[in-house]
């Protein structure tokens, strides 16, 4: 069996459970555009908005980012109504419309950002969650910054979490992480990246194929 190529995948993640990895992985085995952080620079291209803007909002709850000094718009960029800050709705609605841009060019594999909401109406789309054991999320965030205890990983996993949570649970009519908000969720402690992105496009295989039938 084949996956279309116009197959679009959202993947949101527990910090620390290697969400990220699976996607870019998964991209890659089905030969399509990968985006994580990189929406925020389409998004900055597209609006003519200084990429900091859409770095300081990235997956937090709506809040407005005050200008402090002249010139942090691009040349060219009209000021948003208001004149002194731009709201987070204001980004999101940005984000959102690179997000809809780029998955109009062809498959794309999207981490985060509220993909899979945005994205809602699109035909073969798969919303995937990754999780995983707090000890292999801690090991795994250790990992990433040898400087961070057991202690301090585990409280940056909350607090990261926690963010998440709060910025999709505000822009989406779901509830992040809760397996109902999704169509299939992994567990990558009992999984390794490579196996999960075989689950998964084993998953796309099947749900792809008993529709055409």
């Amino acid at each position: 069996m084949d996956i279309k190529s116009d197959t679009i995948v959202t993947i949101g993640r527990q910090f620390g459970s290697g969400g990220r990895v699976v996607g870019h992985r998964l991209a890659e085995r089905l030969g399509i555009n990968y985006y994580d952080r990189k929406i925020l620079t389409r998004a900055a291209s597209e609006s003519g908005i200084r990429g900091e803007f859409f770095e300081k909002m990235d997956e937090k709850p709506s809040q407005s980012i005050f200008m402090s000094f002249a010139g942090m718009f691009s040349a060219g960029t009209t000021i948003l109504p208001g004149n002194d800050y731009l709201s987070g709705e204001s980004l999101f609605k940005m984000q959102s419309d690179a997000i809809r841009n780029a998955a109009s060019e062809g498959g794309c594999v999207f981490v985060g950002r509220c993909a899979d909401y945005v994205l809602r109406d699109y035909p073969d789309r798969f919303d995937i969650f990754i999780c995983a054991d707090m000890d292999d999320r801690i090991a795994r965030a250790m990992a990433y910054d040898d400087k961070l205890t057991p202690d301090a990983a585990r409280q940056l996993i909350a607090h990261t979490d926690k963010t998440r949570a709060a910025f999709y649970n505000y822009y989406t009519d779901k509830v992040w992480g809760e397996a109902a908000s999704y169509h299939l969720c992994v567990n990558s402690s009992l999984l390794s990246p490579e196996e999960c992105v075989d689950y998964i496009i084993n998953f796309i295989e099947r749900v792809q194929h008993s529709a055409s039938k």
